[in-house]
C-alpha cells in the first residue's frame, strides 16, 4: 500500500506572511524609537510593501527617517526584523489540515529564510510538534540552498520515505516551489491566497503545479482521504 507523506510550505501557504512583516515593522519602530525617538517608520514600511515595493523598502524607509545612518545602524534594523519575536497566527484552513492530517500521515514542512527566523515562525504559530521533519533550507547552506535546490526535499526523503511513499507538497509560490517536487515525481498543489507578499502568477519553468485549490480544505479532495 501506498505511503502517503504531506509536505507543507509555511509562508503564505500556512499564515500570512503580511502579517509577519508588519510585525517586523512594529518591532522596528519600537527600536527606533527607543534609540532616537523616531515615529511613523512602521507606517511607511507597510505602506511601502502594500505597494508592490521588497528589494529597497528596508533602505528607503531608513533613509527617509534617519538620513545620517551607519552602515552597522541599518545591519542592527535588519537583526530586528529577523530575530523579533512574531505577531503571526496559523489561516484557518491552515489550523484545520494541520488537525485533520496530523497523526494520519506523515507530515513535513520546508521553509526558507534565514534558519532564526524561520524558527520563531515556527515558534510563534506552535506547529513543531505537529511534523516528522522540519527542513530550514538556509541550513543548507544559505541562500543558495533554498528552494528549488533538491537538497530540502532530499532531507524529507531520507527521513520519511519508503520505496512505495507518494510524496505530496502544498505551497504556495510557483517561482519556485514545485519545481523540484515535478522533478522528483511528487503530486504538487498550489493554495492560491487572496495577498501574498510574491506574486502567484509567476511560474518558473517546469514549475507548474499539478493541482491548484483556493483553500487547504480542499487538500482531501486531492488525497482521496
Amino acid at each position: 500500500m501506498t505511503r502517503l507523506c504531506l509536505i507543507f510550505d509555511l509562508d503564505d501557504t500556512l499564515y500570512s506572511e503580511h502579517e509577519f512583516a508588519y510585525s517586523g515593522f512594529r518591532a522596528i519602530e519600537r527600536w527606533a524609537y527607543g534609540k532616537w525617538g523616531i515615529e511613523g517608520i512602521a507606517h511607511d514600511m507597510k505602506q511601502m510593501l502594500d505597494s508592490g515595493m521588497l528589494g529597497k523598502l528596508f533602505q528607503e524607509a531608513f533613509a527617509k527617517h534617519r538620513p545620517e545612518h551607519s552602515e552597522e545602524e541599518f545591519a542592527e534594523l535588519r537583526d530586528i526584523y529577523r530575530t523579533h519575536d512574531p505577531e503571526i497566527a496559523l489561516f484557518d484552513d491552515a489550523q484545520w489540515a494541520i488537525a485533520h492530517f496530523a497523526g494520519q500521515v506523515p507530515m513535513g514542512l520546508i521553509t526558507d529564510g534565514t534558519t532564526e527566523m524561520q524558527q520563531a515562525k515556527v515558534r510563534a504559530l506552535d506547529i513543531a510538534h505537529h511534523f516528522d521533519k522540519i527542513v530550514f533550507t538556509h541550513e543548507g547552506g544559505g541562500r543558495d540552498f533554498h528552494k528549488p535546490h533538491p537538497w530540502s526535499y532530499e532531507a524529507i526523503e531520507a527521513e520519511l520515505g519508503s520505496t512505495d511513499a507518494r510524496y505530496v507538497y502544498v505551497g504556495d509560490n510557483a517561482a519556485k516551489d514545485f519545481v523540484t517536487p515535478n522533478l522528483r515525481g511528487w503530486t504538487s498543489v498550489q493554495v492560491r491566497r487572496p495577498k501574498t507578499i510574491h506574486r502567484q502568477d509567476v511560474i518558473a519553468d517546469g514549475g507548474t503545479p499539478q493541482h491548484v485549490i483556493n483553500s487547504l480544505r480542499e487538500l482531501p479532495g486531492i488525497l482521496g482521504d
